[in-house]
């Protein structure tokens, strides 16, 4: 007679859950910091209303090393991050001539177009998706059609397609430093 050890092993996982949670790990404590200060400010302004406050009140608040301001606008927030799929929640913005320009079929015969301009701008990363190349931002003084030009001072969520950028301006990104 022969005796059959059967054993059963069921193992439960659940990709989308266990991908977040290795995401949010990977978000460096100061970003965190840095991120719920522009969080927790949305629809309100921070300081004066001006895109560069809600930066500097953000890194103060988080602990974070601050930089000297160049006379030219284009600040350096913290250690750059060389490619957008490397860019974390937290980090900082800094555009220069950077135009955002495109279109994509919703199906149907329905197209979503969108345009915005940021001569000189910084703004924080709230949320990165696809490899970097659709970025979530919080920002202040920004006009946008949607909205009554006395909020352009209060901190807004805005949306970035990275593929979108035009030729001749530049976003960089930073990573703050303790």
């Amino acid at each position: 007679m022969h005796r059959f050890l059967l054993m059963i092993l069921v193992v439960s996982f659940s990709p989308g859950l266990e991908t977040q949670k290795k995401k949010t790990e990977a978000i460096p404590p100061l970003n965190e910091k840095v991120v719920a200060f522009a969080r927790s400010h949305l629809g309100q302004p921070v300081g004066d209303g001006i895109c560069v406050t809600l930066a500097v009140e953000a890194l103060d608040a988080a602990g974070a090393k601050r930089f000297p301001f160049d006379r030219s606008g284009d600040y350096v927030w913290g250690e750059e991050v060389a490619d957008f799929k490397d860019v974390l929640p937290g980090d900082i913005l800094q555009f220069r001539d950077a135009v955002f320009h495109g279109q994509r079929s919703l199906g149907r015969g329905r197209t979503v177009n969108w345009h915005a301009e940021y001569p000189h701008h910084t703004a924080i990363v709230a949320k990165v998706e696809r490899g970097g190349k659709l970025i979530t931002i919080y920002h202040q003084n920004v006009a946008t059609e949607r909205k009554p030009a006395t909020e352009k001072g209060n901190v807004q969520e805005g949306e970035l397609r990275m593929e979108s950028l035009q030729k001749g301006g530049w976003v960089k990104a930073y990573r703050p430093i303790p």
